[in-house]
């Protein structure tokens, strides 16, 4: 799929789609370098804001040979985007009602991230 970053409405950058976004659809998938839990609390300690938990003490650091998944921002309500972690990988995909060519590319982070 096609996307594009630019400046966001929701928080600095964001991930948007450059053409029109088929439900169910891999859009993107989340890159970077893998890390574990020590490393990833320390960076984030540091002020990282673009890991992704992968699994049991395995991490995705987007900003350390990530590509532009990470700029996709959190909704809470209606985002739509989920997460599918499949086979050691993350990945970006359309909600049910897909996503129109210029709309941000949004999934909720979680209540870890953003709590309640």
């Amino acid at each position: 799929m096609k996307v594009v970053v630019r400046k966001s409405g929701i928080h600095g950058d964001g991930l948007f789609a450059a053409e029109e976004i088929p439900w169910g659809t891999k859009i993107i998938e989340y890159k970077g370098e893998r890390i574990p839990d020590d490393i990833a609390l320390a960076r984030i300690a540091e002020g990282a804001d673009s890991i992704f938990e992968l699994g049991a003490n395995a991490n995705i650091d987007g900003s350390s040979r990530g590509n532009e998944a990470r700029y996709a921002n959190h909704r809470r309500r209606n985002p739509n985007a989920f997460i599918l972690r499949d086979k050691g990988r993350i990945w970006l995909v359309a909600g049910i009602e897909g996503i129109a060519k210029g709309e941000e590319i949004t999934f909720d982070y979680g209540s870890t991230f953003y709590p309640r």
